[in-house]
């Protein structure tokens, strides 16, 4: 029976129902005695308050619970397979919880569709602003995933997205552009013989605002659209190829104060190698390659990228790379982690 209940998934995403709403809060103190359950989406439920035995379900990997009402979260600290985070449009939110670290994976993730997203998304959420633990935490939580990947290949995913409140580019992006296109030196990548870059670690700041149908130019448009896309602009005549969605509802109804966020895409060394040949399959023209955050409504403010290196994954060593702000959190993340066993990673 535990079989079977390890690959349930439970999603009550109830945007438009009121019956959907009443039927997923009456139901869901009865889900959680499914202690093997994998994947739970109650997003837009209306729920006031998220139950503490969430934190008691050790097999899930991918929680959702955008647009509900709570203002705090239970603690998800034992949830260490969890991959996937979605709080966007908690609009009552306060605080948040210390964060699981993704130590454990036993899926090659391409296999199940509703798996596609690995990552952090904390979006529209007012009252809980830019802090500098939410952005240490998407940094740790990033930096995790790619640990994990690393060390459990058959968990195969290319892309990871994190979206969190936040104003500026961190100190850890190289030369940062103050618009939505940066060009991408490649010669690093090219010439790393020895395989010491595991991926590229994209971003881009962006104020986003209530939508204006008076100036939009798709007035009748509900909802915004953000795309992450890479060309080369001598070969592919200014023609740009999209590669990521970022991975937030951006509905106009749901906007209701401007506010700035920043999106973070991590592509792994064969996913990036794969982009390169989508582009030029000859790999011998790429002289102008640049990377573009395309929207029509939402204002990019600027964007970066990073080669990311095995040294990189080293947290304990050198956290204050990744943002040049102090790493008291961080510390106090890796003290409070359970213990390695054989089965688990060490972070």
């Amino acid at each position: 029976m535990s079989s079977i209940l390890k690959w349930t998934m439970f999603r009550f995403n109830s945007l438009y129902s009121d019956a959907h709403k009443d039927f997923a809060t009456s139901l869901l103190p009865s889900l959680l005695n499914f202690s093997s359950l994998l994947n739970l989406d109650i997003s837009f439920c209306g729920l006031r308050q998220i139950p503490d035995a969430i934190g008691c379900l050790r097999w899930l990997e991918r929680l959702v619970l955008g647009g509900n009402n709570f203002v705090t979260l239970p603690s998800l600290i034992e949830l260490s397979r969890l991959v996937y985070l979605d709080l966007q449009h908690c609009k009552l939110l306060e605080s948040l919880p210390q964060l699981p670290f993704p130590i454990a994976f036993e899926h090659d993730f391409h296999k199940y569709k509703y798996w596609l997203r690995i990552g952090l998304v904390i979006f529209n959420c007012p009252k809980l602003r830019e802090s500098e633990c939410c952005s240490s935490m998407a940094f740790s939580w990033m930096i995790h995933l790619i640990q994990a990947r690393q060390q459990f290949p058959a968990a195969f995913f290319d892309v990871i997205n994190i979206v969190i409140p936040e104003s500026e580019i961190p100190n850890w992006f190289n030369n940062p552009s103050v618009s939505g296109s940066i060009p991408i030196e490649l010669s690093p990548f090219v010439h790393d013989s020895d395989d010491d870059i595991i991926g590229i670690a994209c971003c881009a700041v962006f104020s986003i605002a209530p939508i204006d149908p008076a100036m939009t130019i798709y007035a009748n448009a509900n909802r915004y659209d953000m795309e992450l896309s890479f060309s080369n602009k001598t070969t592919c005549n200014g023609w740009y190829e999209l590669f990521s969605c970022i991975p937030v509802i951006l509905e106009r109804d749901l906007i209701s104060v401007k506010s700035d966020h920043m999106w973070l895409t991590h592509f792994t060394r064969d996913s990036f190698f794969d982009i390169l040949k989508r582009i030029d399959v000859t790999l011998n023209h790429l002289d102008d390659f640049c990377m573009k955050v395309v929207s029509m409504d939402v204002k990019v403010q600027s964007c970066g990228y990073r080669w990311v290196y095995k040294q990189d994954l080293q947290l304990k060593h050198g956290c204050g790379n990744f943002l040049d702000r102090k790493c008291k959190f961080l510390a106090i993340e890796d003290e409070a982690q359970p213990q390695s066993s054989s089965n688990y990673i060490t972070p």
